[in-house]
């Protein structure tokens, strides 16, 4: 499941590499932001981001001089590269590719990006994100993937040599390795890197990724912490005449407001202020673009700050995944369960949702749920560790899927006729009581004999809450057979000596 286990080498060997333990079930949510490798004190990684810069001002000047479809497309849009296992796909490695769409942004902007308007102490690719609407990690990530895929396949090469059986590396040309400046076109370059068998047969190539350039959250500069940190920005202001403006346009409209509140004859609230500020400084930002570069700068004054922050982000998945993952199959080897091939998919699914369920109630499985006292609260979290449940079988188990109305969690699935949807909930979901008509769209859609609805509770309230809900959607004759709860608490779980 791991790369080491896959290729029998000592876990402890890749993390004194400096490289991420990647799984090979699932991607692992982590990204790399190029502040890390900006920040670093590492030769390499500063002739890196000298390298992205490079080309981000290659792409600047094409940009400017006109683009036909074919530039457009050789220049601006970029290829997934599945092959470090970094990503969302909850089932093997394969995400969206920066197509068309993002290549147009990428190109309209360019010229935001390569101007720093001599604040910043350098350039910064992921300033394009500033514009863009929504998180951008996974795409700032997966351009500069693109853009240091050679880096990559060097750095993944060495270790593969040293470590690594000869059956189990191969010669490969890899695409798009490098940018030759005098043809202007990418060009490939041959390694020798490790490889697996990937669901079509076929040998993939493997990268590792340098742990210190990772984190889960969004990368340093992103759009919510420019929002977030308008203080810290107003105060990095070294433009007397722009500080001024920035103050007097933010007191004025706290000023309406304070106005207006006392004729309503109501109270002013602090937090309305606080938020009357924020949107008045992105209201400036579109006459003053500059403020962002105040931002960049604000950013780029805190390295030990931000790498601090990646760090702890990257041991917290590295916890949850593998580590918790890693448990919970050796309480499932441990605890003897038995394949059964002949079951239908839906009978195997509801097997494989008890395992999961007695392990996490009855064999301290909850414990893998919680990272330093704070639970993991999200579906999607829980989602992948039950992608680990699924080891050695053979019934095919698609991760949101898709076939017309909407993403199931999972269709456990043995041929078109012989397929069963899995739905996971959380019981603080406000709506859960919409999941039995969302499965009843899903079964229809998928043609599947039926679903079953998996609720995680982390505390009493919880608990009480998802059962009424249950009831009064009159299905608590289900329980246990389509439906099953399992209990994540922490605070109801005394040692066997307690008990």
């Amino acid at each position: 499941m791991f790369f080491s286990e896959y290729y029998g080498i000592d876990a402890s060997i890749i993390e004194q590499y400096g490289a991420v333990d990647i799984s090979f079930v699932c991607d692992l949510p982590l990204f790399i932001d190029p502040m890390l490798i900006f920040n670093s004190e590492k030769e390499e990684y500063k002739i890196l981001h000298s390298e992205i810069i490079k080309y981000f001002y290659f792409l600047y000047q094409k940009a400017n001089s006109g683009l036909d479809k074919k530039e457009l497309k050789a220049w601006f849009e970029f290829n997934e590269i599945p092959n470090n296992w970094l990503g969302y796909a909850l089932v093997g490695n394969k995400g969206a590719a920066l197509g068309k769409k993002y290549a147009e942004f990428l190109r309209d902007n360019i010229g935001f990006a390569t101007n720093t308007n001599n604040i910043t102490k350098s350039n910064h690719i992921e300033k394009i994100m500033l514009l863009y609407e929504g998180s951008g990690k996974d795409k700032i990530s997966d351009l500069t993937v693109n853009l240091i895929k050679g880096f990559l396949c060097e750095y993944t090469e060495i270790f593969a040599k040293k470590y690594i059986c000869p059956n189990k590396r191969m010669k490969i040309i890899v695409e798009k390795a490098r940018f030759n400046y005098d043809t202007e076109s990418f060009v490939g370059k041959e390694y020798e890197l490790p490889f697996i068998i990937n669901e079509k047969g076929k040998k993939e190539y493997v990268l590792l990724t340098p742990k210190d350039i990772l984190r889960e959250d969004e990368p340093a500069i992103n759009r919510r912490n420019f929002v977030e940190c308008y203080n810290e920005i107003r105060a990095a202001i070294d433009n007397d005449s722009l500080r001024t403006y920035v103050n007097n346009y933010l007191r004025k409209a706290v000023l309406d407001y304070e106005v207006q509140q006392k004729r309503k004859k109501k109270k002013i609230s602090e937090r309305s202020i606080k938020k009357i500020e924020k949107q008045a400084f992105v209201e400036l930002v579109n006459e003053y673009p500059e403020l962002y570069d105040y931002y960049i700068k604000y950013v780029e004054d805190n390295p030990k700050q931000i790498n601090r922050d990646a760090k702890i982000e990257c041991d917290r998945e590295i916890e949850k995944y593998f580590e918790a993952s890693r448990r919970l199959v050796l309480l499932i080897c441990n605890g003897g369960y038995t394949i059964n091939e002949k079951l239908t998919a839906r009978e195997e699914a509801k097997r494989r949702i008890k395992e999961f369920k007695h392990i996490i109630e009855d064999c301290d499985g909850y414990k893998n749920l919680y990272y330093n006292g704070q639970q993991i609260a999200k579906e999607k979290e829980l989602q992948r560790l039950f992608r680990f449940v699924w080891f050695d079988s053979t019934y095919k188990v698609d991760a949101e899927a898709n076939n017309g109305r909407g993403q199931t969690d999972f269709i456990v699935s043995r041929g078109q006729f012989n397929q069963n949807v899995i739905e996971f909930k959380l019981a603080s979901n406000s709506s859960l009581g919409h999941v039995f008509t969302q499965v009843k769209i899903y079964e229809a859609a998928n043609c599947s004999e039926g679903s079953l609805i998996v609720i995680f509770y982390f505390s009493e309230e919880e608990q009480i809450y998802a059962e009424n809900v249950v009831k009064s959607e009159g299905y608590e004759k289900e329980i246990g057979e389509s439906i099953f709860f399992i209990d994540c608490r922490a605070d109801n779980k005394a040692s066997a000596s307690k008990a």
